[in-house]
């Protein structure tokens, strides 16, 4: 129901209660009135009436006669009753039928009248059957008291309360034609400003630059004027949290730490992208629980502890990624998470929203595990040559320098093992400038054919101390773009190691190809081959397959390594897996170059 029909509903039920209340207010003060007034003139009646019956000499006998008069000169009915009760005369009942009335003595306003002189009554008469108001009094006579009774039928009081309620009946229609119009005109204009107000006010949901601007200084235009006000400070405020959002979308998105924030049911309510790239995480995440969607039951245990003792805490989790694909040895991220809940009113009771930032720490535990694992490898491989230095020394100051024949061959085992600990000392600093980008490569183009001739040059000495044939099948003119000692020392580790490893009369074969722009360079052997569960691993510092033999190869464990990293610094990728003669396999892939090409 609009505002409208509502007025006019609301002035037509004033109306029609106005009508009935005045309708019963009127009716009955005017009925009291005429009331009051009517049984007034008929004891004043009475009273005359009175006097005139009281100049009868045998009233008695004169009684109905009497009656008859006395009622055309009062205008009422006139009852005559003797003392003993009974009507001698009444100017509504034939003389002939008076003996068929009862006594009435104990009528009430008889009754009243015996005893306090005058009597007043209303009932409906048992002679006529009519309504009728009754003044009676008493006439004190030689043979008794004798009660003159008037009795009158009130239509002129009814026929006036009609005539009221018909007045008050059309007075109220009357007043109900005004109301409504008087609704009708104030309805519309209430209405219409109201109208206006509400398009205003649907307009200012998506412009909130639109105002209303009312006039006047009634209710509508203060409620106009709030409205305006309400709509610049909505503006005002979207405004500021426009920026405020804008500036918090931006960090968030340029942080390469991940954010979780959880709301009071602990169901994520928002992730950073960061945090979705680290671990997988999917567009769906939103109002799930996080153990749902990172599955990490530690994860889940630090959110409702911070949430529920609303206190922060740090702790160092590891968490599966979410999504195939997503990086991380092996499959898994070791995160530290500082948690906080979200500021509440100190009031509020139960648990928090929670604010999580990871910050992935997998890389670095990773280093640090290569870091206590090459101290305790680089020791190790220490501290066999020192230890045979040490003993040799101690044994030779002992007096092992008297014999020329001893001293000399603890000599040469100081000798060995000083120069396997300048190789070991020399490949530890190679390694740590190439890992630290601390040797500077000059890359130029460069003939592969030629680069692995001079390095197997250098090596067939100790080839041919082995039985070992080395063989160069790499065609001339084959470029590479390389830095000249960094491929040269990969060359040589590549073809040392196959001699080390392999049995007295192997064979090593070094050999290159050309496709799509880049190089493949295989040094391949026909040895015992490296077992499948160790080819992952053994570009890794220290690593050996047969740690007795290779020590006693004189080998320092690092070759490989120092290979890879250096390849790796080219552009360039390096393997190994099992050749077809059984041997090991190793693919060097380079960029390759154009003739012509700086060298």
């Amino acid at each position: 129901m609009g505002i409208r029909s509502k007025l006019i509903a609301f002035a037509v039920g004033i109306a029609v209660l106005v009508a009935v209340v005045f309708d019963g207010y009127v009716v009955k003060t005017l009925g009291a009135e005429l009331g009051q007034h009517t049984e007034a003139d008929l004891a004043v009646r009475a009273a005359l009436v009175t006097e005139s019956v009281a100049r009868a000499r045998d009233l008695a006998s004169e009684a109905t006669a009497l009656a008859a008069t006395l009622s055309e000169r009062a205008g009422a009915r006139v009852t005559l009753i003797d003392p003993a009760g009974v009507v001698r005369g009444d100017s509504s009942v034939a003389p002939e039928r008076l003996g068929e009335l009862e006594p009435h003595a104990a009528r009430d306003e008889v009754a009243d009248a015996r005893h306090h002189g005058v009597g007043r009554s209303e009932r409906v008469s048992r002679t006529t059957q009519m309504r009728m108001l009754y003044a009676a009094q008493r006439l004190d006579r030689p043979d008794g008291p004798w009660i003159v009774r008037l009795a009158f039928e009130p239509v002129a009081i009814d026929r006036s309360l009609s005539a009221a309620h018909a007045r008050v009946v059309q007075g109220t229609w009357l007043a109900l034609a005004l109301a409504v119009s008087a609704a009708l005109v104030g309805a519309r204009a209430l209405s219409g400003r109201l109208v206006y107000l509400t398009g205003v006010a649907r307009e200012m949901r998506g412009d909130l630059s639109r105002r209303a601007r009312v006039q006047g200084r009634d209710e509508i235009a203060a409620l106009g004027g709030a409205l305006d006000d309400l709509a610049e400070s909505l503006e005002r405020s979207r405004r500021e949290l426009g920026g405020e959002g804008e500036r918090f979308g931006a960090v968030l998105e340029s942080m390469r730490e991940g954010v979780l924030v959880t709301d009071e049911r602990g169901d994520i309510s928002l992730v950073n992208p960061a945090l979705s790239q680290l671990l997988g995480i999917r567009g769906d995440a939103v109002g799930r629980p996080p153990i749902e969607v990172l599955r990490s039951a530690s994860l889940h245990e630090l959110l409702e502890e911070v949430a529920l003792a609303r206190a922060a805490a740090t702790r160092e989790i590891e968490i599966a990624p979410a999504a195939p694909g997503a990086a991380g040895p092996p499959g898994r991220r070791i995160l530290v998470v500082n948690a906080a809940p979200l500021a509440l009113p100190a009031q509020s009771r139960g648990a928090a929203g929670v604010v999580a930032v990871f910050f992935d720490v997998t890389e670095l535990r990773r280093i640090e595990g290569l870091q206590r694992n090459f101290i305790a490898n680089a020791s190790h491989e220490l501290r066999t040559p020192v230890a045979s230095i040490r003993a040799s020394s101690e044994t030779l100051l002992g007096g092992a320098l008297d014999d020329p024949d001893a001293a000399r061959d603890f000599t040469e085992v100081i000798e060995r093992n000083a120069a396997r600990l300048h190789r070991l000392v020399n490949d530890l600093l190679d390694l740590s400038r190439i890992e630290g980008r601390e040797r500077p490569l000059s890359q130029g183009s460069l003939d592969l054919a030629a680069q692995a001739e001079a390095a197997v040059a250098l090596l067939r000495g100790r080839a041919r101390e082995k039985g070992t044939e080395v063989e160069v099948d790499v065609a001339p003119g084959t470029l590479v773009t390389a830095d000249p000692r960094a491929l040269d020392q990969i060359l040589t580790n590549l073809v040392d190691n196959a001699i080390q490893h392999t049995p007295d009369g192997s064979r090593v074969v070094v050999r290159a190809r050309g496709a799509n722009g880049r190089v493949l360079l295989e040094i391949e052997d026909d040895g015992h081959g490296i077992p499948a569960a160790h080819q992952a691993r053994v570009f890794e510092r220290f690593y050996r397959v047969d740690q007795g033999r290779a020590r006693a190869s004189g080998g320092t464990g690092l070759g490989l390594s120092i290979a890879k990293h250096l390849v790796e610094a080219m552009r360039g990728d390096i393997s190994v897996t099992t050749g077809a003669a059984g041997g090991a396999l190793f693919r060097v892939t380079l960029p390759g170059a154009t003739a012509g090409a700086p060298r």
